[in-house]
Parts: C-alpha cells; structure tokens; sequence
C-alpha cells in the first residue's frame, strides 16, 4: 500500500496540539501509520514547524530529522496572508491537483506532555521558502514531497536527506482564497487530514 491509497476522513482546519496520522519506518524497518501529536509545547512557545534550511545542523531538530523522518498526510494546505497589524487576514486553501492525498515532510521525537507529564510521540511538518504561488501569502511554504522521494525519505541513512527538501513548483499548486473563513487566528490550521483506518503496515 502507499499514500494514494490511504483513505483519510475529511476534516478542516487542524490545530497544532490535536493528535493525526503520519507514516514513519517502524523498527523492523516496516512502514507503518501511527497516531502522534502536533507540535512541541514549550514553557515559552510551541513548536509545530521545523525550518528546512539548517535542520540537519538546528540543536532540536537535528537528531530527528536524522533517526526520525515521518510522512504526513495531507489533501490541502490552509494558510493566512499575512497583513498589516489589526487587518482581517485573508484566509487560503492551497491544493496539489491529482495528488490528494499528498504527503508532507515531518519528523518526529518522543517528548512529554506537559499536560498529562506523559511521554508521547510528537511531530512537526518542515517548511521552506515559498514558490511564486505561495510568496503573496506567507514568506514560509510547506515541504511537500515528491511521491518518487516517498522510499528514500523514510529509509535510514548515514546522510540525512536534505536534497528532498525541495521547493514545489507554483505550476503543481492552486490557490484558492476562503471567502468566509470560520476559523480563527488561533487554531492556526495547516492542513487538513483525518484520522486513519486500521491498515497493514505502509509500502
């Protein structure tokens, strides 16, 4: 099975802090899906986005993105414009025509909630410098990988992949300004994904 064939209910506008599905290589080298939270919550921030540029060398990115790489899963992208302080923020949903779902660089590491004092795994989808579709709305672009890359993305290696971090091509991606977002600035959706059905490992 690979990513096309994942059956993922709708659902809008997820939040950082909600608990999704992402592929990872389990540790008999299988592929598997696995529910995990997104974002680290800090005492002063929460961490929900790892920046491509640097993430092999970044003090708290480095060692996942070595050991630790994850797929997730995605049908859209949503995102805010940014705008002058006190603006309404025009709201985006950005879609990959014939790739749906379409899958989202991320990793992964155990980390404790500091909620529950539970240790749990946690995720975070990389990001990168947008292409000319994306650059009007934001200055930062999901890394969406290319499904070739799908393999090597998830299998260990001495060198980190950084070479699949790549920009989208605008010419893959359509745009679509959300007339009358319900959302608020606060559930800072991403993207949109549901929970997974029960499946065999993923491969």
């Amino acid at each position: 099975m690979d990513l096309d064939d994942l059956y993922l209910e709708p659902e809008d506008d997820i939040a950082p802090g909600s608990m999704q599905p992402v592929v990872l290589t389990g540790e008999g080298g299988e592929r598997e899906i696995a529910l995990m939270r997104w974002g680290f919550k800090l005492p002063d921030r929460h961490l929900f986005t790892a920046r491509s540029e640097g993430i092999e060398q970044a003090r708290f990115w480095k060692d996942s993105f070595q050991q630790r790489r994850c797929i997730v899963p995605a049908d859209a992208v949503f995102e805010w414009m940014k705008t002058e302080k006190g603006a309404n923020k025009p709201k985006y949903q950005v879609v990959i025509p014939g790739r749906e779902p379409f899958g989202i660089a991320g990793v992964w590491k155990p980390w404790k909630n500091p909620k529950t004092d539970q240790w749990e795994r946690t995720f975070a989808v990389i990001t990168g410098e947008p292409n000319e579709l994306f650059q009007p709305i934001h200055d930062r672009m999901t890394t969406i990988l290319d499904p070739a890359d799908y393999e090597e993305y998830l299998t260990a290696t001495e060198r980190p992949p950084v070479h699949l971090l790549r920009i989208l091509p605008a010419k893959q991606m359509r745009a679509k300004r959300i007339e009358k977002p319900e959302s608020t600035d606060a559930q800072l959706g991403l993207f949109a994904m549901g929970e997974p059905p029960a499946l065999p490992g993923w491969q």
